[in-house]
């Protein structure tokens, strides 16, 4: 795969499963995930597309996916790497799109009702994304059909990794949505445009009272500019707990100290954790949140939920005598 991008690696990775996938435009496995965002000066639009299980219909096994415009779709290859799809309220197959189509050649496609026909352009399409730019795209056209001022214009696809841009025309004019983030289970890749972000993520989403939860916080920066954090102390991280009324029941740092050091720590590009082990207190059962966020000036935090339940005591054994 040919490109020019700050994710080499992951990249690099996707092509090693595109080989595997024979060069399949669209991998199908649970879990995938593409995200989408409108470009230009067309109003803000984002689509979150995902493969979230598969259904068997008259014998073939199908892949559910969701997100697109027009609803839950059931997808699958046929052979010579032909996408295929059913919509929920329909019994008939319809073409996606023909993968191994020679370039130049006109093929029937169900994707839009506005376009019935298609050509692939070119294979060594150039995609410039905000997740870098390509030089192996397989560009798809869409001829004008029967809907005045509205449709499908182009697509291009990235080998291993999905739709990477969609073009199409309306009375306000050109929309271009664009693949900003994609994770692809089938091959354990994860790819997205430049971002910053912080995660929390336990070991567990429901704890007896009084267990030992494990809490991690992932910082990321994949932007070209390095992220300066302060920390006004020796403390790195803390975790909160939050009741289902919004009162703190626990704090990491209560009885903690810390030295007062003001320092600086600089994130070039990639990730950086923190493990926290949190013993909980005797919480009463019910729904709580739990925030870890650095101590930092700037205010760095993620919060998600979790729940408290007491054991279910074992059932008594009833030994046999003989």
């Amino acid at each position: 795969m040919m490109y020019k991008t700050a994710l080499t690696l992951l990249f690099a990775s996707a092509g090693l499963f595109a080989q595997d996938q024979q060069q399949h435009y669209f991998p199908l496995d649970i879990g995938n995930q593409w995200v989408y965002r409108s470009a230009g000066r067309a109003p803000a639009e984002s689509w979150v597309v995902e493969v979230t299980g598969t259904r068997e219909v008259n014998g073939a096994r199908y892949f559910q996916v969701t997100g697109f415009p027009g609803g839950p779709l059931l997808m699958r290859y046929r052979e010579n790497n032909v996408l295929v799809f059913l919509r929920r309220d329909e019994g008939q197959e319809r073409t996606w799109l023909p993968f191994n189509a020679a370039v130049g050649e006109a093929f029937a496609t169900g994707i839009d009702e506005c376009n019935p026909t298609a050509v692939i352009r070119s294979r060594r399409a150039t995609v410039r994304s905000p997740l870098g730019e390509f030089t192996d795209g397989l560009e798809v056209g869409y001829a004008p059909g029967q809907c005045a001022d509205a449709g499908l214009t182009q697509e291009t696809y990235l080998p291993g990794i999905g739709l990477a841009e969609r073009r199409s025309t309306s009375f306000t004019g050109e929309r271009v949505m664009q693949l900003v983030y994609a994770r692809l289970s089938g091959g354990y890749v994860e790819v997205g445009a430049a971002e910053t972000g912080f995660t929390v993520a336990t070991d567990r989403l429901v704890y007896a009272p009084g267990a030992i939860a494990t809490v991690r916080m992932t910082l990321r920066n994949t932007q070209d500019q390095p992220l300066v954090l302060t920390f006004p102390s020796g403390q790195d991280y803390d975790v909160q707990i939050r009741d289902g009324k919004g009162e703190i029941v626990y704090t990491w740092s209560a009885n903690r100290a810390f030295p007062l050091i003001y320092r600086g720590e600089v994130l070039i590009q990639g990730t950086k954790q923190w493990l926290a082990i949190v013993d909980l207190p005797q919480l009463a059962p019910g729904d709580y949140s739990l925030t870890g966020f650095l101590a930092t000036t700037q205010k760095v935090e993620a919060t998600i939920p979790i729940r408290v339940e007491r054991p279910t005591p074992a059932a008594p054994t009833v030994q046999n005598r003989r």
